[in-house]
């Protein structure tokens, strides 16, 4: 069977911190060579919010492969995703043949780690007066 161009997205756990976000995803990258896939890019975006709470997680470092493999490859790649405890969640899309590669996406920064609003700053320790 021909190798046909797979993208795949995947949202690590937070809890690993930064170098253990880019060890994961060297893991994946391993997992998908050696199931006979060759990896043409790998983007981190690095540190995000998502867009509803997941796994108790308000954030995920997310980490975009693009590869070529066989079908049958992609069913075993996906198999060992669902066993690895540090992947929230990740979703595989099959892309045309002649589909250009995705546009590299800067990893973003917090400016403010927990302000939820811009007035929150006006608000903080307003908890404490009755102390």
């Amino acid at each position: 069977m021909a190798d046909r161009r797979y993208e795949t997205l995947v949202l690590i756990h937070p809890d690993l911190g930064e170098p253990g976000s880019k060890e994961l995803a060297e893991r994946i990258r391993k997992l998908i060579e050696d199931q006979g896939g060759t990896v043409s890019q790998l983007q981190e975006w690095g540190l995000r919010d998502l867009a509803y709470v997941l796994a108790k997680q308000r954030r995920a470092f997310y980490a975009l492969f693009e590869y070529r493999c066989p079908s049958k490859a992609l069913l075993e790649i996906e198999r060992n995703l669902k066993l690895m405890e540090r992947v929230l969640r990740f979703v595989s899309v099959r892309q045309a043949e002649n589909a250009p590669p995705a546009a590299p996406r800067p990893a973003r920064r917090h400016e403010r780690e927990e302000v939820e609003f811009e007035g929150a700053r006006e608000f903080e320790g307003l908890g404490d007066e009755g102390s």
